[in-house]
């Protein structure tokens, strides 16, 4: 017999019926076997499976495929699952070569030497993300970046998974000493009325009280005698304060336009190569005439680990311009906090204020508020004499 055949199950209230039908018809049944008094089993050649279909038919009986026998029908099981192999040899072999590959730098220990110093010292070196492993000399590269940035003592380089550990020991660098044979000038760095002159060393031009402006010599290097000849050139050294301000002046009208977002959001995604360049995935066109947009990025993981490909998400949320008409309160209160929005922007953090003065005036289809803040800083810096 065929060594490559189907066993064949078949019910009804006559199996016997079926199987002589089937023999007359010149099909070749073998192993025949009752399994109950309605199922009867045998073996037959799979070729000959479509014409017991509508002898069944005749006796009413159904008939279907317990098993099939043979290295054929193996061979027909691996051939559909071959995509499934393929991709699963693929896979073992990305997971090899993604594990050998360093995807992330961790930079531990440094508190001067910001780390965009040591990652560029590093890819010099030879040591960046989607590095092999195995091109990696780990000593070469710490001594190399040792020789290249002065300020470290000593690093240490280790490999963890797909993860490089940069170990970083700070030298202490001497103090910055002065040049004090370089010419310089203390000028004024903006406008102000001066509150404290300290000079150290040049010669004082101004005083407490004296209103300066921006670029004024306050403490010159450059010394005359009394017929204000020049008889030496210095550096300059001391420090200057002065009352300084910070106005902000707001106009609100009472027919006030403001944007509103409609709740409608449209999202693009597009992926960023580490040299730069975009793949996109569809075309984006934002169709909103006015819109706020954020951007979200993200590193691609595969197959768990961070890959150098940048996954950017762009959100356009659709905003419409909108009328209310305030009352003359209302449109104070509006035009108050856009002008501290834009006071806490351009006011230095560490400043001292003095006092804070605020004006308003109220007209026919507006409102105009004046926010005047009165500080006291350092103002002087020092400039070359040339």
């Amino acid at each position: 017999m065929d060594k490559n055949y189907i066993t064949v199950d078949v019910e009804g209230l006559n199996p016997e019926k079926f199987i002589n039908l089937a023999v007359i018809n010149g099909l070749t049944l073998w192993d025949i076997e009752r399994l109950s008094i309605t199922n009867m089993r045998f073996n037959m050649k799979e070729k000959d499976f479509k014409q017991i279909r509508h002898i069944a038919k005749k006796t009413h009986c159904r008939v279907k495929i317990a098993r099939k026998n043979g290295f054929i029908f193996l061979f027909r099981r691996l051939f559909k699952r071959i995509f499934f192999i393929i991709g699963l040899v693929i896979f073992v072999l990305l997971i090899y070569i993604f594990s050998n590959i360093i995807w992330n730098i961790e930079i531990v220990g440094n508190k001067v030497v910001n780390d965009q110093l040591i990652l560029k010292s590093l890819n010099k070196a030879g040591l960046k993300v989607g590095t092999y492993k195995k091109n990696i000399n780990l000593r070469d590269i710490e001594n190399s970046l040792l020789k290249d940035i002065k300020e470290l003592s000593m690093v240490t380089i280790s490999l963890d998974g797909t993860k490089a550990k940069v170990e970083i020991v700070e030298r202490t660098m001497p103090p910055t000493i002065l040049d004090l044979e370089k010419p310089m000038n203390i000028v004024a760095a903006k406008d102000g009325i001066l509150t404290k002159v300290i000079a150290l060393k040049g010669q004082k031009l101004v005083k407490e009280g004296d209103f300066v402006k921006k670029g004024q010599i306050l403490i010159s290097g450059v010394i005359k005698d009394h017929e204000n000849l020049p008889i030496d050139v210095t550096r300059a050294l001391g420090e200057v304060y002065a009352k300084t301000w910070y106005e902000s002046i707001k106009e609100v009208p009472l027919k006030y336009r403001y944007f509103e977002r409609t709740g409608k959001c449209e999202k693009f995604i597009y992926f960023v190569l580490p040299n730069n360049k975009i793949i996109k995935l569809w075309s984006n066109i934002n169709k909103f005439q006015f819109y706020d947009k954020i951007i979200e990025k993200e590193q691609v993981k595969l197959l768990g680990f961070n890959s150098p490909v940048t996954k950017v998400t762009e959100y356009y949320y659709e905003k419409i311009e909108k009328i209310k008409n305030l009352s003359y309160n209302e449109a104070i209160d509006v035009a108050t906090n856009l002008a501290d929005e834009e006071l806490i922007k351009i006011m230095p953090k560490d400043i001292k204020i003095l006092e804070r003065k605020y004006d308003k005036i109220l007209m026919k289809d507006k409102v105009r508020i004046r926010k005047l803040i009165l500080t006291e800083e350092k103002i002087s810096k020092e400039e070359e004499i040339k």
